[in-house]
């Protein structure tokens, strides 16, 4: 079973998708909640994201369990007092799980299009912080956290440049940052993010609050 990263504080699991839908359903009951696809899957590859975002979760919580969408189309657990958040990229899919909310993650692949689109997410005081040597995954890892923490707040209309702010940090392949937001209410609060640069993608995702 090609589970490529699994931790349990927090709970999060990152799945490299090497199977087609019809392997990835044998591991899963065949039930009818795992055979219907919501209508607007229509692709091979977007089945085969569905189903390994189902596969990952068994494997997370040892048991199968139902994921239900709000309105808004967030994912929600109605059978499990936990909070889920879930991501997906070329070839890998991700799911983060916390018994409190606010709750986001984001896994995105290594590529060099965030070099042409940098100017929509990011103001020019957070690029100036953007290490030359690493630029691309420096990059990733502020739009995965604006990302992440877009799941988090659950609003519309937010403008990743002009609403989420990533405190200046300098580029390692593992770490923690700091983002805090200007579009609800709460916008004083701060946001703690775990990162992680792996060969094939950039991930990032919420983590628990510090005690004390």
């Amino acid at each position: 079973m090609p589970l490529h990263i699994k931790q349990t504080v927090p709970l999060m699991g990152v799945w490299k998708v090497n199977e087609s839908a019809g392997e990835l359903l044998s591991l899963l009951t065949q039930t009818p909640a795992n055979f219907l696809f919501p209508e607007k899957i229509h692709t091979e590859s977007r089945k085969t994201e569905w189903l390994a975002v189902r596969v990952l979760l068994k494997d997370l919580l040892g048991e199968e369990t139902v994921i239900a969408y709000h309105a808004n189309g967030a994912p929600y657990l109605p059978e499990k007092d936990l909070y889920i958040s879930i991501s997906h990229t070329k070839g890998y899919v991700a799911v983060l799980l916390l018994e409190k909310p606010p709750v986001g993650i984001d896994i995105e692949y290594r590529a060099n299009r965030i070099l042409n689109v940098r100017s929509r997410f990011i103001s020019p005081e957070e690029d100036s912080h953007i290490d030359p040597a690493n630029e691309v995954a420096h990059l990733l890892i502020y739009w995965c956290a604006k990302e992440a923490l877009f799941k988090m707040i659950g609003q519309n209309e937010v403008d990743f440049a002009k609403h989420m702010h990533v405190t200046p940090f300098p580029y390692n392949k593992s770490g923690g940052l700091t983002i805090t937001e200007t579009r609800t209410p709460q916008a004083t609060t701060s946001y703690s993010l775990s990162y992680l640069v792996d060969d094939d993608f950039v991930l990032v995702h919420a983590s628990l609050p510090k005690q004390g």
